[in-house]
Order: structure tokens, then sequence, then C-alpha cells
């Protein structure tokens, strides 16, 4: 009898985790859509190495590469840093492999190394030629 109880209560614990779980994950889902409607991808998009980064560009000339920190996105610079530039300045900013509208590829960890070499081929990809590259907070180690 009190191992049938215990059953039940066991039974009953677990169905409550998997609701609790799908709850949490039906809200992450909607945070999501509504962050994205708020603020959708404003850039371009590259496919490298299986990732898909979203960058955007403005301006001609030199080109200056901005990777932002973790837990950021490319707005952090193309919002505040963007138009205090002149002409001949050819302005870049991604979104990090994993945030913002960039996705990693299947199988990717996200480590340091991996970013970079995947700035690296950003940089090839784009045909940048010797760009200044200015990295803020985990960002700057790419360079």
């Amino acid at each position: 009898m009190l191992v049938s109880i215990l059953l039940w209560l066991v039974a009953g614990l677990s169905v409550l985790a998997l609701v609790i779980v799908a709850c949490l994950m039906a809200a992450t889902l909607w945070i999501a859509a509504k962050a994205e409607r708020l603020v959708p991808a404003s850039g371009n998009f590259v496919e490298i190495d299986g990732s898909r980064i979203h960058y955007v560009e403005t301006g001609e000339g030199r080109p200056i590469l901005f990777v932002h920190g973790l837990g950021a996105q490319l707005h952090q610079f193309q919002h505040t840093l963007f138009n205090r530039f002149g002409p001949g300045c050819r302005l870049i900013a991604l979104d990090r492999p994993g945030s913002g509208y960039s996705v990693r590829a299947r199988g990717a960890t996200g480590r340091l190394p991996e970013q970079v070499e995947i700035i690296r081929r950003f940089i090839e990809t784009l045909g940048l030629e010797r760009p200044l590259v200015v990295g803020h907070s985990l960002g700057a180690p790419s360079r």
C-alpha cells in the first residue's frame, strides 16, 4: 500500500515537472517571438561554415568591423557609434554566432577559438581588406 502511494506520488510529481518545463518552454518561445517583432533583423545574412551570420553595414572606404560582447548584439554599435563617423569609412557590425539574429552551425560549441575563426571567415567572405576590428568585452579577444 505504501509503495503504491509512493509510486503515485512520484508519477504525479513527474507529470507536474513535465508541465512546468513545457510552460517554461512556451514562455521562452513567446518572449522570443515578441522580441523579434519589436526588434526585427535589420541587416543582411551570410552563411559561413554552417553558421548564419547577421550583419549591418553602411558607408564606403576603410572597413571598420564591430564585434559585440557577451549577451549583446550588433545594435549596441549601430545605434550608438555609426552616426559618429564621417565619410570614408565602411562600418560593419555583426551578431556573433549564437547572438542576436546569428545562428550557430549545428554541432558548434560557441567556444571563443571557433567564433574567432567564423569572424576571420566573415572578413574574408565580405572581402574586407585590413579592417580595423573593434571588439567590446568578449568581442575583444576576437581581434
